[in-house]
């Protein structure tokens, strides 16, 4: 797997996990996971952005289809 396709798939699972979980009023946002998610549209009512979620995404499936593959 290429970084870019890695770097994409992270970055939609950054955002469609704590969204899929309730948004700002959600359970994301109550507990330890609201640590490090970010709001990158102030003005936008809800949409979140995870930065664990893209950094472990991103790096673990570079890492699982690398070393699956080869």
């Amino acid at each position: 797997m290429k970084w870019m396709t890695a770097i994409m798939i992270g970055a939609i699972l950054a955002v469609v996990l704590p969204m899929s979980l309730g948004g700002r009023d959600g359970v994301w946002m109550t507990g330890w996971t609201e640590t490090w998610t970010i709001h990158p549209i102030a003005s936008s009512p809800g949409l979140l952005f995870s930065i664990p979620v893209f950094l472990i995404s991103a790096i673990g499936l570079r890492l699982f289809f690398n070393w699956h593959g080869g």
